[in-house]
């Protein structure tokens, strides 16, 4: 659904098909976060769904879990595995 406000734009493959892909998202800045331990065993949308982050039923907010975490997210090759902590954006 995070995706959905991306433009789709053309693009041609080497054997002269053009397909409509997404263009770059641009992630935003979460100025007001707080920092949440976390396990090598939790998931983005079961850290939402707690009562202490967005409560039950919040899954669909694990992307701002993701864009807030993206370049510890992204170092760590998408994995929470050696992650300690993560920053929640306060809505």
């Amino acid at each position: 659904m995070w995706m959905l406000e991306v433009d789709l734009i053309p693009f041609e493959n080497y054997d002269g098909n053009s397909y409509n892909i997404k263009d770059i998202k641009e992630i935003p800045v979460y100025n007001n976060t707080k920092e949440f331990q976390i396990n090598n065993e939790n998931l983005l949308d079961e850290i939402c769904s707690r009562n202490d982050v967005y409560g039950p039923g919040s899954e669909d907010f694990s992307y701002k879990l993701f864009e807030a975490n993206i370049i510890a997210i992204t170092e760590n090759n998408f994995s929470l595995e050696n992650l300690k902590t993560l920053k929640v954006p306060i809505e």
